[in-house]
């Protein structure tokens, strides 16, 4: 794999695999990239496998498309479009029956979260929900829209 850093003031960067003609993945630290970001369970990602580059990255993810490049497409997420009694206990047992957002312990009001949306594919499973206090909850949905 090689990494090609793009300059300015965003650290953008594109992770390719030359042999496969693959462009494996794009991190940009620019607001429109870090809005639409994967998120890992209990942190936010700063890196996104995504197939939709942003402004910063698009002139160079078009260059390399001309020489033959391709973008890797995310695998479909499998899992259930509404929570079942039976994953949000699951859910909830990973998270030791607390709030699973870092530095906070909440025990009371707990909901499950879907780090993926469910309007862009996201579903209920294991992976892609986190269990949060209704406040965190709140905050998260909060820092999305901002």
């Amino acid at each position: 794999m090689r990494i090609i850093p793009i300059g300015g003031k965003y650290e953008s960067k594109i992770y390719v695999i030359d042999g496969e003609k693959l462009i494996f993945k794009l991190d940009c630290m620019c607001g429109d990239f870090v809005f639409r970001r994967k998120k890992k369970i209990g942190e936010l990602a700063d890196v996104k496998y995504f197939a939709e580059p942003c402004k910063h990255l698009k002139p160079f993810v078009k260059r390399l498309i001309e020489q033959g490049y391709k973008l890797k497409k995310p695998k479909e997420m499998i899992g259930a479009d509404k929570l079942t009694m039976k994953l949000r206990k699951r859910l909830k047992d990973r998270a030791g029956f607390k709030c699973e957002n870092p530095g906070c312990h909440e025990t009371e009001n707990l909901e499950v979260h879907r780090m993926t949306r469910g309007s862009v594919g996201g579903k209920y499973n294991m992976t892609n929900c986190v269990v949060l206090c209704a406040e965190c909850h709140k905050l998260r949905h909060f820092h999305e829209f901002k």
